[in-house]
């Protein structure tokens, strides 16, 4: 498998914190495992505003990494689609402001990891995947753009990254409506040439991440 893992291992945590970086409301697009639409039913008549239960968090994730080693072009793809377990806390919008009230959750599943030599798939890997998030408080401000899409500022989720759990950057929300429930749909697109031990690298990462909530 011509030691390609440690770029493949780099690849995932990239993609971990992906969801950190800033995104418009408006560039929404299908995504990998997705099986159609990612969020509820669209409708613009629907309001923010009250006391939301979290009822747990989807996270779709594409990372590809692309470089030449030895005069081989080598690409490794890895691949996520998890829903978060042990959801709990509340969160709160006044029409300005988002409260997160002991917001919690936990995710245990896999990424598939492809590798991929001169264009041949060398080998398939299946990687544990695995963290939890305690009871965390936070407030962010907030702006409605649309009647469904809001812009929030940073602070408003605790994400999971490479050194430990942090506050999510500021981004745009797609929001929907099906019955008491409410998904907020945020997506993430990121094209970049890297180096990492001296080798040039081209980055790709593509993450959809959907809430769910209920009215309280």
């Amino acid at each position: 498998m011509r030691n390609i893992t440690p770029f493949l291992i780099g690849s995932i945590l990239l993609t971990l914190v992906a969801c950190q970086k800033e995104q418009s409301v408006d560039t929404l697009n299908g995504a990998p495992g997705a099986g159609g639409s990612t969020g509820g039913t669209s409708s613009g008549n629907g309001s923010e505003k009250g006391t939301w239960k979290f009822l747990s968090m989807r996270g779709i994730t594409s990372s590809t990494a692309e470089y030449n080693l030895s005069g081989d072009n080598i690409k490794t793809v890895t691949l996520s689609d998890y829903t978060t377990v042990n959801n709990d806390g509340t969160v709160k919008f006044d029409g300005a402001t988002m409260t997160g009230t002991g917001l919690a959750y936990s995710v245990h599943d896999t990424y598939t990891g492809y590798f991929y030599t001169n264009g041949s798939l060398d080998d398939t890997l299946d990687m544990p995947f695995d963290f939890s998030v305690p009871p965390t408080n936070s407030t962010a401000s907030y702006k409605k753009i649309k009647s469904d899409s809001i812009y929030v500022q940073s602070g408003g989720f605790t994400i999971v990254g490479t050194t430990g759990t942090t506050a999510a950057a500021e981004g745009g929300y797609k929001l929907a409506w099906e019955g008491d429930k409410m998904t907020m749909t945020y997506v993430f697109d990121d094209s970049k040439i890297q180096f990492n031990q001296g080798i040039s690298m081209k980055m790709t990462q593509h993450m959809v991440q959907i809430m769910t909530l209920q009215k309280q």
